[in-house]
């Protein structure tokens, strides 16, 4: 048990305590404070504050009863930052105290230099929170310039200044989530949580707590303490319904009444819980086809559908490879250690005539496997590199290719990759030779060459080159 001795060895160890009665004379006052005022803290008691520390403002406490926090006032050339606080017992008034929050000017510095970074280490901390709410992407990671990209980008750009709900379709593969991503990013609500929620892989029979969330004791073995479901998890921000097609017709009541009433009702409780959430949903399934089969709501089609956003295929918008491929190749050197600068003209002619039913997805994951099998030292994507997805596609898709030849399978892949892009490099240059070679970055004379060789003739039918 504490002493007295033991009590006033603790307030000695205070910075700058005084302690006033009601009517501000003092009580108290500790070595540190004597000291620095080169008095001896018997000879005050009892003296008005005032007249001992002319410049504290610890009377005020005593005349308005009011804190105060963090105040300054100077002693002797010292900066003093000092906070007061009334003192009651058993409800009546008694008195005041006072203490300093820095020993002496040097922590004082260094709390103020601390202060000045807190906006940086701010900025910092909300930007690692969003990354970890799941905001993992933005509108700058949208590759291409096609009019089709533009277009998106302008949509997002405008869905981002509602706080409507949005429908995003598009095939499997084209980015939708990354324009979720986008719209959240550029919304207000860009500093609130992202949650997304494939619903292809959730149960059915876990959709509803998975959503709504359940009250503990709702189910046997159930989790102590209960779930909070994504709705209200996602509170103030944006919740964002992958694949919302296999969202089950039972279910969808409650998601229409949560979007109409912005409220939600937990499983197992009795009161429902308001919520404040833009909603964001995606589907790579017509849902007016769905609805027609029965198969969804066509009230909450009509509510989900205020805004829509159609992502194109990468086959409407080819003229995006070259920069795709650039974008995934960094990419990739960063994730996998590799060095690869570009690919190579035919390798490119040879993915622009493919149609990528994956479309981007499809597009990053074959340059990926290609990246993987190559050697660290390879700076240059070739078609040889691509061998077994051409020979995987060639049932699928065969733009690029020509009738089979008698010559080595890989050679005349090559062959084939080869010669569609020098004619696709000739119509751009409207048969002009010398531009051709200059955009194939190539000498002319080798030009000639390979035009020669691959049966290529300006301004004539093209010859298969088993002829």
């Amino acid at each position: 048990m504490l002493t007295l001795e033991d009590c006033l060895t603790i307030l000695e160890q205070i910075n700058g305590l005084v302690v006033v009665d009601d009517q501000a004379r003092i009580v108290f006052i500790n070595r540190r404070v004597a000291e620095m005022m080169g008095i001896e803290p018997e000879d005050v008691i009892g003296k008005y504050i005032q007249d001992v520390i002319s410049s504290t403002k610890v009377h005020k406490t005593v005349e308005t009863r009011e804190p105060s926090i963090a105040d300054f006032y100077f002693v002797r050339e010292s900066t003093i930052v000092s906070s007061r606080f009334p003192l009651y017992r058993k409800s009546k008034f008694i008195g005041a105290i006072e203490y300093d929050l820095f020993e002496d000017y040097k922590q004082l510095k260094n709390f103020l230099k601390k202060a000045e970074s807190l906006p940086n280490e701010l900025s910092f901390f909300k930007q690692e929170a969003k990354r970890m709410q799941g905001n993992r992407y933005s509108i700058e990671q949208i590759v291409g310039e096609s009019p089709q990209i533009n277009k998106l980008r302008k949509e997002i750009a405008a869905a981002a200044r509602t706080n409507s709900t949005v429908l995003i379709t598009g095939e499997s593969g084209s980015g939708k989530e990354l324009v979720a991503h986008s719209i959240h990013a550029l919304s207000e609500r860009s500093r609130e949580i992202f949650v997304p929620l494939n619903c292809s892989a959730i149960p059915f029979e876990l959709f509803e707590s998975e959503l709504f969330g359940f009250e503990e004791g709702t189910f046997t073995n159930a989790r102590k303490g209960g779930q909070t479901g994504k709705f209200q998890l996602a509170n103030g921000g944006t919740l964002f319904l992958d694949e919302i097609n296999q969202m089950p017709l039972e279910l969808q009541p409650k998601i229409l009444r949560a979007l109409q009433e912005k409220e939600i009702d937990k499983i197992g409780s009795k009161y429902s819980i308001p919520i404040n959430v833009r909603v964001i949903c995606a589907t790579n399934q017509d849902l007016k086809e769905l609805v027609k089969k029965g198969k969804f709501r066509e009230d909450l089609y009509y509510r989900l559908n205020v805004i829509h956003i159609r992502v194109p295929p990468l086959r409407e918008h080819k003229e995006d490879i070259p920069l795709l491929v650039n974008a995934c190749i960094d990419n990739l050197n960063h994730l996998l250690s590799r060095n690869v600068k570009t690919v190579s003209p035919e390798v490119l002619a040879m993915l622009k005539a493919y149609d990528w039913p994956g479309n981007v997805r499809e597009l990053q994951n074959t340059l990926e496997r290609m990246v993987n099998g190559i050697d660290q030292h390879v700076d240059t994507l070739e078609v040889s590199h691509f061998e077994n997805f051409i020979e995987e596609n060639l049932s699928v898709n065969k733009p690029f290719l020509l009738p089979p030849t008698k010559g080595k399978p890989l050679d005349e892949i090559r062959d084939r990759a080869e010669r569609e892009a020098i004619l696709q490099v000739l119509e751009l240059c409207g048969g002009n030779k010398s531009e051709a070679a200059k955009m194939l970055q190539i000498p002319r004379p080798l030009l000639y060459q390979k035009m020669k060789r691959l049966n290529i003739e300006v301004g004539k039918s093209e010859k298969p080159l088993n002829q």
